[in-house]
């Protein structure tokens, strides 16, 4: 009897323990299964829509080591320009590799560029990860895409991710009864219509371009009535009407006028701050038309700011509409006394390089006098039927002959340092010489530098010329380096513009 009644038992034992371990394994496959799928989509989309785009791969800290790896090893993920970061609650990159240690050093602005996809992994949704992301990266576009098997959808309406331009959510559709265990969603955010709406299971051929995965979450507002933080002081953007004082007019108040036409909007302004104030940050704390919109009292400004990095840190700029210029007014120097004009002609660089030239010729020529020798009568007499065959095509035949004669009575030259000196100096002031030398290489160099003397006698007449025509002022400051290393400093704001009016009509407007 004992026997009989515990048969019964046994088999159930086993029955039970068979199908836990059927439905483990049947689990374990279907989890691998989804897992491949996962990684399938995530290539397509990289490879499809995201096409172009560099990838800012954030990746939570909850997942484990392996499917990372699986994650980053996907081919198409390698084969795009990407950095990947650690997500963590405390925000902080710990292990950095060299990639995020790139991506840490970009320019503030550079993360939230269009031309940069932020892809956020995660197994389970963890809204507070969502908050220091967009503190640290305001991304412009976002993809959150979930590697459980469960999804919860309702992560798209956090308030961080309310300034995100383009963002969409892909994770298993578990709770589709008509869908495959394997079927991945997509799911975007119309904040001021139908809230969180399905777009559809992910197929490759339905979301193969970049608007079908990111549709325009704000195709209207739905009569939504946006608060302005304003100054009625900010002229040509928003300023009282000269014939009506409390009528408002400017740019920036016909451009809401436009957009809240087109996008079905109302709108709301103030004349002014509570404080008087455009906005300044004291220890982290906003004062004026900024405060405003830092302590959520009002959506947004119309006045015209300017970019800086403080105010890039807490404030997010539209496209600017409006660009000034800036310039640095200098009083015009007084001309050179006209004595200097003929020293100003050439540069320094070009009077040391004429007085090395003329240095070097005479040098050459002092040498090589000193160095002829006494001359045969056949030497002689070759000289002279090159001196009288070169005389024959110039003016200088006279010179020649008489310069011969002369050279018959001496064998060596008997011309000091002064007469060389003279000689050189003489094709720089337009004069001619009175005698040739004898040697083939000083003739040589004569001819050289007369054509050089020329050059230079030609060259400093016409600019002096021009000097006598228009006088010569001192170079000017070139670049902001040149006003930085000289001793000019600026006026305060309140001289500013007297001074610089007074500047402008007392000195001459030779620019």
């Amino acid at each position: 009897m004992t026997t009989a009644a515990t048969r019964p038992t046994a088999v159930a034992a086993i029955s039970s323990l068979l199908q836990v371990i059927f439905v483990s394994s049947s689990t374990a496959v279907k989890e691998d299964r989804l897992q491949q799928r996962q990684l399938q989509v995530l290539s397509e989309m990289v490879s499809g829509p995201a096409r172009g785009k560099t990838l800012a791969l954030h990746l939570d800290a909850a997942l484990p080591a392996d499917v990372r790896q699986e994650v980053l090893a996907v081919e198409a993920v390698r084969r795009t320009p990407h950095f990947t970061l650690s997500l963590g609650v405390d925000h902080s990159h710990r292990q950095r590799s060299k990639q995020q240690v790139k991506a840490a050093a970009l320019p503030r602005g550079s993360s939230s560029s269009s031309s940069i996809l932020h892809v956020v992994l995660w197994p389970t949704a963890r809204p507070e990860l969502l908050r220091g992301l967009w503190l640290h990266w305001k991304p412009c576009n976002m993809l959150l895409f979930s590697l459980g098997s469960s999804l919860d959808a309702s992560v798209l309406r956090d308030e961080a991710l309310s300034g995100v331009e383009k963002l969409t959510l892909i994770g298993h559709m578990s709770a589709e009864a008509d869908r495959g265990s394997d079927a991945l969603g997509v799911y975007t955010v119309l904040p001021f219509s139908s809230g969180v709406r399905l777009l559809g299971p992910w197929e490759r051929e339905s979301f193969n371009r970049w608007e079908a995965l990111f549709p325009d979450r704000f195709p209207s507002f739905q009569g939504y009535t946006f608060h302005i933080a304003s100054r009625l002081k900010d002229e040509p953007f928003f300023f009282p009407s000269v014939k009506d004082p409390l009528k408002r007019n400017g740019v920036g108040l016909d451009m809401m006028e436009c957009l809240s036409a087109k996008l079905n909007f109302s709108y709301t302004a103030t004349n002014n701050s509570p404080d008087s104030k455009w906005g300044a940050s004291s220890n982290g704390v906003w004062d004026g038309v900024l405060g405003m919109v830092h302590r959520r009292e009002k959506n947004f400004t119309i006045n015209s700011f300017l970019l800086d990095i403080n105010r890039s840190r807490d404030f997010d700029f539209s496209t600017p509409i409006h660009i000034d210029g800036f310039g640095v007014y200098l009083r015009s120097p007084d001309p050179l006394p006209n004595w200097m004009s003929f020293a100003k002609v050439f540069q320094g660089s070009v009077w040391l390089a004429v007085l090395f030239a003329f240095l070097a010729s005479t040098c050459f020529t002092l040498l090589r006098v000193r160095r002829v020798p006494c001359l045969t009568n056949k030497e002689k007499y070759t000289r002279f039927c090159m001196q009288y065959f070169l005389a024959m095509c110039s003016s200088l035949q006279e010179r020649v002959r008489e310069g011969w004669s002369q050279s018959l009575e001496r064998n060596r030259p008997t011309r000091g340092l002064a007469t060389i000196c003279l000689d050189i100096q003489r094709p720089l002031v337009a004069q001619s010489v009175p005698l040739l030398p004898a040697a083939v290489p000083l003739r040589i160099l004569m001819a050289l530098w007369f054509v050089h003397g020329l050059v230079i006698t030609v060259a400093y007449t016409s600019n002096l010329v021009g000097i006598f025509t228009s006088p010569v002022y001192p170079r000017r400051l070139q670049d902001l380096q040149e006003i930085a290393d000289s001793e000019y400093r600026s006026l305060s704001d309140t001289q500013a513009r007297t001074v610089i009016l007074k500047y402008l009509t007392t000195v001459n407007t030779e620019a």
